[in-house]
């Protein structure tokens, strides 16, 4: 599995060969709610389109700027932009103006402008401009996400911005309604299709927020997938909606010798430990969520000589609180 990591927003941007492996990295992380899509966005603008510094202006005057500038200012503004809802989500008193629904007709009217995709570089600014559309609570701006699910290889030959598109969608979950979930759960189902395993497994995670119908029936067709990273992420999520139908991948997921096995069958993959850890902690704080917790003998075989310290002191505190 490729495996992606979300950068810090405020951190200098990476160089052009760690953008080059974006965006799939670390994809065994639990979706955080509202936030979570501010900060994305920020992410997006970062790596999408560099920091770009420039004179400040307001929400108003940016989005003027998508819609009247040229290509350069079109981006710094797109830049601008997310960075001021970040502030005025934060609540910083130096945020350049508010940020709200008032924006929203010039926001239409720049995607309109701006959604013509016949190359990967159309796609930056009206992803952009859709995921902002659909955080002020957009329907249009949610129809264009399921949308930009859709994109072709030729337009997104590297499926990057279909991933960003399915992480949108799945910050939004919780915020929708009924209709909105349905339409975000149908797209992120169909999406569970993809031949790329990394958009798949984007995918999976997306829908634990977005509880329907099929949701349950789309990631329980995963339990048995060939990846074993797309096992884990399906059971995550129905996990997180409360099923217990991926407990038994939750236990391969504990088990250390799930990546010692991966690792010899590819050398590439769960090479850190970090990596190695955080998955198993989100599978065993996963377990004890569904009441599935380990027998007593097994807490206290990881509390007494896990090696790792994190898995170890996760059994320590359940045993403590028994």
């Amino acid at each position: 599995m490729t495996e992606i990591e979300i950068p810090d927003p405020s951190a200098a941007p990476a160089d052009p060969e760690e953008q080059a492996e974006a965006p799939y990295r670390n994809l065994l992380v639990p979706l955080v709610v509202v936030p979570a899509l501010i900060v994305m966005v920020i992410v997006l603008v970062f790596t999408l389109f560099g920091a770009i510094a420039g004179d400040e202006a307001t929400p108003r005057e940016n989005l003027d700027r998508v819609l009247h500038g040229g290509a350069n200012e079109r981006q710094q503004a797109a830049f601008n932009l997310v960075g001021q809802v970040l502030r005025d989500w934060e609540g910083e008193e130096d945020a350049s103006g508010a940020f709200d629904a008032s924006l929203l007709p010039d926001l239409r009217r720049a995607w309109d402008q701006n959604a013509v995709f016949e190359r990967s570089a159309d796609v930056p600014i009206p992803l952009a401009l859709a995921i902002l559309m659909a955080q002020l609570g957009d329907l249009e701006g949610l129809r264009h996400l399921t949308g930009l699910t859709e994109l072709g290889d030729t337009v997104d030959p590297e499926g990057k911005y279909r991933f960003y598109a399915a992480v949108a969608l799945g910050t939004l979950g919780e915020r929708l309604d009924e209709s909105g979930r349905e339409e975000a759960a149908g797209a992120l189902i169909r999406l569970l299709d993809a031949p790329d395993d990394g958009l798949r497994s984007a995918a999976a995670i997306a829908l634990q927020t977005l509880p329907t119908e099929r949701t349950n029936v789309a990631l329980e067709g995963l339990l048995s997938a060939a990846s074993p990273e797309l096992r884990m992420n399906a059971a995550l999520s129905l996990a997180r909606l409360g099923s217990r139908a991926g407990v038994g991948v939750l236990q391969e997921m504990l088990a250390a010798e799930t990546y010692a096995q991966e690792r010899a069958r590819d050398k590439t993959k769960w090479v850190r430990e970090r990596d190695v850890s955080e998955s198993r902690q989100l599978a065993l704080r996963a377990l004890v969520s569904l009441d599935a917790t380990p027998e007593r003998h097994e807490l206290e075989a990881l509390a007494k000589s896990e090696p790792d310290l994190a898995v170890r002191e996760i059994a320590q505190s359940l045993l403590a609180g028994e």
